[in-house]
């Protein structure tokens, strides 16, 4: 064991200096504050004695040197020592070692106590390195309550181990009683709180027996108190604590108004249920105009064409008349031609795009259904993937006019090419097509035609193909190619269009953005914000009867959202004016 005291005890007190003991004392406290680090305010009444150090940490040796104390029990105070008393506390590991502080505390007699038949003897108070009780000191207790609030106290207390002996029920008792005192200071300390704050926490979702009052200093934003208990009889108790509150926030419920009747304060409706029951108006005027998915049309392909049964715009304006954004006929068929759909497919790509002009029409998903003889399921399967389909075949079309691009610049022909209809192959043309349109190999078609009776080879059937592409997308008959014909201009692509899907709650959203927008250049501010969604704005068109109307890429929400800043703004116009 090495003992500080002994190893500095023979080059101060037998050398050659005055008042060497006291040198000995500053020394020690030298090495206390700048080498250990150890909080010296606390042990301010205490002589520092000795320091030793062992296979089981440092231990500190104490004395105290108080002349006088007050008595706990009537507050005397008294300079009467009676002895002294030994007394152990843990503190806080140095440099990975347990700490033990052994101090030598003074026992005074106290007079009046004596006098009065009591007990006549008492210990100094020292409140401020440790609680009687406990046997660790102030300063490793509030660490233990701050590691104990963020962590398991199971856990704690095994890497406690090996430093201080605490078990996992003591650091959870340690914590409620640190909880208990602020919780008590803040009950009787009460006279800066002005405004309270009450609200209901389950500690189970759902479960209602688990509920608890929670009141908060709204000017300070401190948890004053937890109650069990979600009642008025609970929160009654609570707020006849604090006899200088004058206001009370609380939800829109009203389960705390008796309460907050019972004790005379002013009550507010937080700002939180203000807006949320504000959102919750908007969101419901907003799902009684919108469905709940809206499909976005992107693109110059798309037409806005008259719903049928409605007035045209020969007899009425065109606000009055209602609008179904859709494909052309031919359009539609031409776009399926390009992508060498199967019948499948194009089953499936004509369904969606009538079910999105019944939707536009405005009929309900029941009437849909009975229109287009479909079941529930399949409506709700061609509603999820109506943004895929319509996409789908774009993306096909591209894929189409790539390979054919490839295809042409790959395989040359001469400058005047025999039609396709004087081929070999032009006897077995429908097998030939049906299986390119399926995505047979020429190797396969080969195959299949040769046991049909042809009697040519691969290329030829490669040669064939090529010139009906040529002839196809050229919107001829298969009666030959044109001379000004070349690989890079063959297919014509019609318009490109997109759609995506959203949701009215993604609307509703634009709608909160678009307002703020407004408000910002309303009062002055440019501050540029990612708006939830991209938008276009609508192109200044005229609308004729002979020509339909081409696709306008607005979005909903920004007319509601000129709805509903439209007044206000409106309103002060008028008053400028004025």
């Amino acid at each position: 064991m090495y003992n500080l005291l002994v190893e500095l005890s023979n080059p101060t007190i037998h050398g050659n200096l005055l008042q060497a003991d006291e040198t000995l004392r500053h020394i020690i406290l030298v090495i206390k504050g700048l080498f250990f680090g150890i909080d010296c305010i606390p042990f301010k009444n205490f002589h520092l004695k000795n320091i030793t150090l062992s296979e089981d940490g440092y231990t500190f040796f104490w004395a105290s040197k108080s002349a006088s104390s007050t008595c706990p029990r009537c507050h005397t105070v008294s300079n009467r020592k009676r002895g002294t008393k030994t007394r152990m506390a843990i503190g806080e590991a140095i440099l990975g070692k347990p700490v033990m502080h052994i101090l030598k505390e003074v026992q005074f007699i106290c007079e009046t106590c004596k006098a009065e038949g009591n007990a006549k003897s008492f210990v100094e108070d020292i409140s401020d390195i440790c609680v009687r009780q406990q046997k660790t000191t102030k300063q490793l207790n509030e660490k233990i309550v701050n590691d104990g609030i963020f962590r398991s106290a199971n856990g704690l207390a095994k890497d406690y181990s090996g430093m201080i002996n605490i078990s996992g029920g003591t650091i959870l008792n340690r914590v409620k009683e640190a909880g208990a005192l602020v919780t008590e200071k803040n009950l009787t300390d009460t006279d800066h709180v002005k405004i309270l704050s009450v609200d209901d926490n389950n500690g189970r979702k759902g479960n209602s027996s688990t509920a608890s009052t929670v009141i908060i200093d709204v000017e300070n934003h401190i948890i004053l108190a937890v109650v069990e208990g979600a009642n008025s009889e609970k929160a009654e108790q609570v707020f006849k604590q604090f006899p200088k509150a004058e206001g009370l926030s609380r939800d829109r419920a009203g389960s705390y108004t008796k309460a907050g009747d019972s004790c005379n304060l002013e009550q507010y409706a937080d700002i939180f249920h203000l807006v949320k029951n504000a959102h919750e108006a908007v969101n419901e005027a907003l799902s009684k105009e919108l469905p709940y998915n809206i499909y976005l049309r992107e693109g110059e392909g798309w037409i806005d064409l008259p719903a049928p049964g409605v007035p045209t715009m020969g007899t009425e304006s065109v606000e009055n008349t209602v609008f179904v954004t859709t494909l052309s006929v031919e359009d539609i068929s031409h776009r399926i031609k390009l992508a060498q759909l199967s019948a499948k497919q194009e089953k499936k790509y004509r369904m969606t795009i009538e079910l999105l002009q019944l939707l536009d029409q405005g009929l309900s998903t029941k009437e849909i259904r009975k229109r287009l003889d479909l079941t529930q399921k399949q409506q709700i399967t061609l509603l999820r993937d109506a943004a895929d389909v319509i996409n789908g075949v774009e993306e096909k079309i591209d894929q189409c006019q790539e390979d054919m691009s490839r295809v042409l610049q790959q395989k040359s022909q001469s400058e005047n090419p025999s039609p396709s209809r004087k081929s070999i192959v032009t006897p077995y043309a429908d097998t030939v097509m049906r299986m390119v349109q399926e995505g047979h190999t020429i190797k396969a078609i080969h195959h299949a035609i040769k046991e049909m009776g042809f009697e040519g080879a691969q290329s030829t059937i490669y040669q064939y193909i090529v010139k009906r592409k040529h002839e196809e997308l050229a919107g001829e008959e298969p009666e030959g190619l044109t001379e000004d014909m070349q690989a890079d201009s063959a297919i014509q692509r019609p318009p490109r269009v997109s759609m995506q899907r959203t949701t009215k709650t993604n609307v509703y959203k634009f709608v909160l953005h678009e307002v703020s927008e407004e408000r910002k250049k309303q009062n002055g501010c440019s501050v540029e914000a990612i708006s939830p969604m991209p938008v276009t704005q609508p192109d200044e068109t005229n609308i004729t009867e002979t020509s339909p109307q081409k696709r306008q890429n607005s979005f909903h929400s920004q007319e509601i959202a000129n709805i509903i800043v439209g007044n206000e703004r409106e309103e002060r116009e008028k008053k400028k004016k004025q």
